[in-house]
């Protein structure tokens, strides 16, 4: 019974000695096997194309070659394979010869992605066997900003404001739109692509206009600026009367002013002479008083609002 027990403990503790010393030479031999390389091959991206920043894109590749345990990185380099980013890191187990692989990455929101002659650097890194692998170049844009539109202005009606200047943009101006609603319901659009709108193309308006500029950057969402309002004002407009006709030499002569549009009071320029604070319908004095026949000619209305009319 004693030599049972005895040969049993023996047994177990040389079995268990064998299976440690086999598996500390396989791992010992693996170790010491010159690292083969892990080919990383058929790098396809998807979409194609240019990106911009916060795209998605889905990275497909092939591992050629033994690895335990190993780790992916997914990098954006420029055209001299410098990191710019890193987008992805992640540990496996085994790959045992080959398998491919897909992986979705997101274009950062740094400056530093952002130009042409960008790639997808891969890298496989294990025990056994490392290797990388680069994608097709590409270009990464920066999000279309659309900007600010200045300046505000009020103007008369029938006179074209002065020019509309587009600052703080990101990307290239498509097109000009304006629009009687700030909400720009219905836009016309104006062909112009520079950041700077003439006065001369928008030309006279007759009511409150706003107007904005359509951005694109790159392949990126087209995005519109910030909208100004061109406010305007209604010139004056109107005719004179006199009161009491006809009239006797050396009399006081009335005239009233009847305004078709504008708003008052009124100042008028009749044969020369300015008369202020003038009412719409109601009369007021005219000197010197008459001595002969005489013809009272309005040459200028200017309403409240600073608008004005020559010779009516």
């Amino acid at each position: 019974m004693g030599f049972c027990v005895t040969y049993n403990m023996l047994y177990g503790k040389l079995k268990g000695f064998f299976l440690r010393s086999v598996l500390l030479f396989i791992v010992a031999f693996f170790f010491k096997m010159t690292p083969v390389s892990a080919q990383v091959t058929n790098i396809i991206l998807s979409p194609t194309g240019s990106y911009c920043q916060a795209a998605t894109v889905s990275v497909t590749f092939t591992v050629a070659g033994l690895s335990l345990i190993p780790t992916t990185t997914i990098e954006i380099t420029d055209n001299a394979n410098t990191s710019l980013a890193t987008l992805y890191t992640g540990t496996g187990l085994l790959n045992l010869g080959g398998g491919q692989f897909s992986i979705s990455v997101t274009i950062p929101s740094t400056a530093a992605v952002v130009g042409t002659n960008r790639k997808f650097k891969i890298s496989y890194s294990g025990i056994l066997g490392s290797g990388t692998g680069n994608s097709s170049t590409f270009t990464i844009y920066a999000t279309t900003v659309g900007g600010s539109v200045t300046a505000a202005q009020t103007i008369c009606s029938g006179t074209a404001p002065a020019n509309l200047s587009l600052s703080g943009q990101t990307g290239s101006v498509l097109k000009w739109q304006q629009s009687s609603t700030a909400a720009f319901t219905t836009a016309t659009d104006i062909a112009v692509t520079a950041a700077t709108l003439p006065g001369a193309t928008i030309g006279p308006l007759s009511a409150t206009t706003y107007f904005r500029a359509v951005v694109q950057n790159g392949t990126c969402a087209i995005v519109n600026s910030t909208s100004v309002a061109i406010t305007v004002n209604t010139s004056p407009a109107g005719s004179l009367a006199t009161v009491i006709t006809p009239l006797c030499k050396g009399q006081q002569v009335q005239l009233r002013f009847n305004a078709s549009q504008g708003t008052g009071p009124f100042a008028l320029i009749i044969n020369g002479n300015t008369y202020s604070s003038i009412a719409s319908g109601t009369a007021f004095n005219v000197n010197p008083n008459v001595t002969a026949t005489t013809l009272f000619n309005l040459t200028k209305i200017t309403a409240a609002n600073g608008c004005a009319i020559q010779n009516p």
